[in-house]
């Protein structure tokens, strides 16, 4: 039985050694026995760890993200086409109005068809700018030159305005994409009217029966609005799709410079 000052261990080890040998072994093996400790990582890491720890962190998060699709997985799956239940001329009509309104505040063109400040709309290279930098999705274009003969006299209103290629639905409800190069688009901006009273003169002078009074008041309420409209014309633009070949997105923040042309 051990003794109070003995340890469980010196009792045990007298038992099998002799006294020198068990109270070396106690002191060796017990009392001297190295004791090994986890190292730990400091709580304020240098630049070598702090980028490690940032890039197992980057690994971690680029695992969890999903792998894009690529173009062909793309392709594959029709993402972009568009379904023929949408493939209507009259779906889009709405969308060519919109157009409109947004092109004439981009131009700065009036509810009476006037620049700004009410002058005469004068079309130079600021309006230039202004019409290289707009989206086209919603206006209706015409194929007026190609180096394809059979895409002239193309027209519809762009749904798809891409890098290369203008998509259009025509009035016969089909999808047509028409490449950008080697071709030139025209499109129309009808510059707003105002009914005139002279419209409602016409017709009462019309119902006049009483000699030829009545349709000589027509014939004047129609000249003068003649007169009226002549300056206000539609205004026509043509693109040269060469010199289009950008998306919509990036020609919004991208500067136009007029320079020579030697193919045109």
């Amino acid at each position: 039985m051990a003794s109070k000052n003995e340890s469980i261990a010196q009792t045990l080890l007298s038992r099998a050694h002799s006294p020198d040998s068990a109270q070396r072994i106690y002191t060796e093996k017990v009392l001297q026995r190295p004791l090994h400790l986890k190292p730990t990582t400091s709580t304020t890491p240098n630049a070598q760890v702090q980028r490690r720890l940032d890039r197992t962190s980057k690994l971690s998060k680029k695992k969890l993200k999903p792998k894009p699709l690529s173009s062909r997985q793309k392709r594959s799956l029709c993402l972009y086409d568009i379904p023929p239940s949408a493939q209507k001329y009259a779906i889009y009509e709405p969308l060519h109005q919109m157009w409109l309104g947004y092109i004439r505040e981009v131009l700065g063109i009036d509810e009476q068809g006037n620049g700004p400040d009410g002058r005469e709309i004068h079309v130079g290279n600021a309006m230039a700018a202004k019409l290289c930098s707009a989206d086209y999705h919603g206006a209706e274009v015409e194929v007026v030159r190609s180096r394809c003969v059979s895409r002239v006299g193309v027209r519809g209103i762009v749904v798809k305005d891409s890098k290369f290629i203008f998509e259009i639905v025509s009035r016969g409800n089909k999808v047509k994409s028409v490449p950008k190069e080697h071709t030139v688009f025209r499109f129309a901006i009808p510059r707003p009217r105002k009914e005139t009273e002279d419209r409602e003169v016409e017709g009462q002078g019309g119902d006049m029966g009483i000699g030829g009074a009545g349709k000589e008041s027509g014939d004047m309420a129609q000249e003068r609005e003649e007169e009226k409209t002549e300056g206000k014309k539609d205004l026509i633009f043509e693109l040269h799709g060469d010199q289009f070949i950008y998306r919509a997105a990036d020609r919004a923040n991208r500067k136009f410079k007029t320079h020579h042309l030697p193919d045109l």
